[in-house]
């Protein structure tokens, strides 16, 4: 079991990984992330995976430029990353695994052309 020390320590561990993780980010990513509510919970995701949870106030697009560079950024620094995103829209998050949004993101480019 662990102490009330350990559990602090674990928080301030986990908070400047968010941290490094939000300052390593570009620019427009760290707009993205101090304008929402975020986080990550190791383990949570789908098959043990890491798990993003991102409140947004309006709907989602899969297709958002910053949502992707997020997935990609994310998949750099934990490895493929499974996503909650919430919208102003619905109690109930979008779920999507990093790699299916940059799956897509490539075959919305192939479409484009």
């Amino acid at each position: 079991m662990l102490t009330n020390h350990q559990l602090l320590q674990e928080l301030r561990q986990k908070h400047q990984q968010l941290e490094q993780f939000r300052r390593a980010a570009s620019q427009a990513l760290q707009a993205l992330l101090d304008q929402y509510d975020w986080g990550v919970v190791t383990g949570a995701g789908h098959r043990g995976l890491p798990l993003l949870t991102l409140r947004f106030d309006h709907r989602i697009a899969l297709n958002d430029p910053c949502l992707l560079a997020l997935a990609e950024e994310a998949e750099q620094v934990w490895g493929p990353i499974d996503f909650a995103l919430f919208s102003g829209e619905s109690q109930d998050p979008v779920r999507v695994l990093s790699r299916t949004l940059l799956d897509q993101r490539w075959r919305w480019r192939q479409s484009s052309h």
